[in-house]
C-alpha cells in the first residue's frame, strides 16, 4: 500500500498534515484519493472495520491497531499457525517459503 502512496505522492497523508501543504483543497483531495485507494485494496471484512473512518491517518492508526500490535493474543495466535502449518501436497516450495516469511514478519 505504501507503494502506491508512493507513486501517487500522497504517502504524507499517512501521518500528520505536513507543514509545507498549506492548500487545504489539495490537501483534502489528496486525503480522498488515499482513502479510495485503501478501501480498494482492502478485504470486505477489513474494510468494515474502517469504512467509517474520514481520514488516512485515522484509518491506519485503525489498521495498526487491528493488525500490527504485539499483544500476547497475537503472538500465541502466531505461534500455533507457524507450529501447525504443514506444506501440502499441490504447495510449491516458494509458496510455503513465503508463508513462513509472512508469518515470521
Amino acid at each position: 500500500m505504501k507503494a502506491v502512496l508512493r507513486k501517487e505522492n500522497c504517502l504524507a497523508t499517512i501521518g500528520d498534515r505536513p507543514v509545507g501543504i498549506t492548500d487545504n483543497a489539495k490537501w483534502s483531495e489528496m486525503d480522498e484519493n488515499v482513502i479510495t485507494n485503501i478501501h480498494l485494496a482492502l478485504a470486505d471484512e477489513v474494510l468494515s472495520s474502517v469504512a467509517k473512518k474520514k481520514t488516512t491517518k485515522k484509518i491506519c492508526d485503525t489498521l495498526t491497531k487491528l493488525y500490527k500490535s504485539k499483544s500476547l493474543h497475537n503472538k500465541i495466535f502466531l505461534k500455533r499457525r507457524l507450529y501447525k502449518l504443514r506444506m501440502a501436497e499441490t504447495t510449491s516450495v516458494t509458496d510455503h517459503i513465503n508463508t513462513i516469511r509472512t508469518i515470521f514478519s
